[in-house]
């Protein structure tokens, strides 16, 4: 299942897509301990000295995406079943240098990218005509949706009103995290919600 959403827009704005990026790897830190299984991660701490914030997903099966967040707005990169030409990331604006040149994403390695820049009123994808956007959903839709699919992929019944509170308030304390996943403790999770979500948290 390609996880996909018919048009580039359909992705939230800057501000939101920031926050399901961390919820997202919140209830897989949650769901899941073992980092080797989880689908999603974030750091909020990528690079301090830039401010920038990455956002990732790996199936592990060779489709990812990742996400930079800078003080220019967000880019980023899908890799799904086949590359694009070499010529798809010099569309993307100079402005994000920095994830252009971003070893770490494999940025060559990419069926697509796309950018938003805080100036923008909407997001920007290279190429533009592809039929459908590949893995996006998970950040396009709600909580029911990661739910749908968390309950799959792990295998488990998992508490969805629980996990919608979590996903909308990035929040989590030990009572709601017996609902969640009685064999972790808050204290377990302390070093992914500080790197999730960080000191505010």
């Amino acid at each position: 299942m390609s996880y996909s959403i018919q048009n580039i827009n359909e992705l939230p704005s800057e501000i939101e897509l920031k926050k399901k990026s961390q919820a997202l790897a919140l209830l897989d830190a949650i769901i899941e301990p073992d980092w080797e299984y989880r689908y999603f991660s974030f750091n909020c701490d990528w690079n301090q000295h830039e401010k920038e914030m990455m956002a990732s997903m790996r199936d592990g099966s060779g489709n990812e995406y990742f996400l930079l967040f800078s003080e220019n707005g967000v880019a980023g990169k899908v890799f799904y079943g086949q590359n694009g030409t070499s010529l798809l990331l010099t569309s993307v604006p100079d402005c994000f240098s920095s994830f252009k040149n971003e070893a770490a994403f494999s940025i060559d390695n990419a069926s697509f990218y796309f950018w938003r820049s805080h100036k923008d009123e909407k997001w920007s994808v290279s190429p533009n005509d592809l039929k459908t956007y590949d893995l996006l959903g998970f950040l396009a839709n709600d909580s029911s949706y990661y739910h749908q699919w968390a309950e799959s992929y792990y295998e488990e019944s998992i508490n969805a009103e629980m996990l919608e509170i979590i996903f909308n308030t990035l929040y989590v304390d030990s009572d709601m995290l017996k609902k969640l996943n009685p064999k972790l403790t808050i204290e377990e999770l302390r070093e992914d919600i500080l790197e999730i979500i960080g000191n505010d948290a």
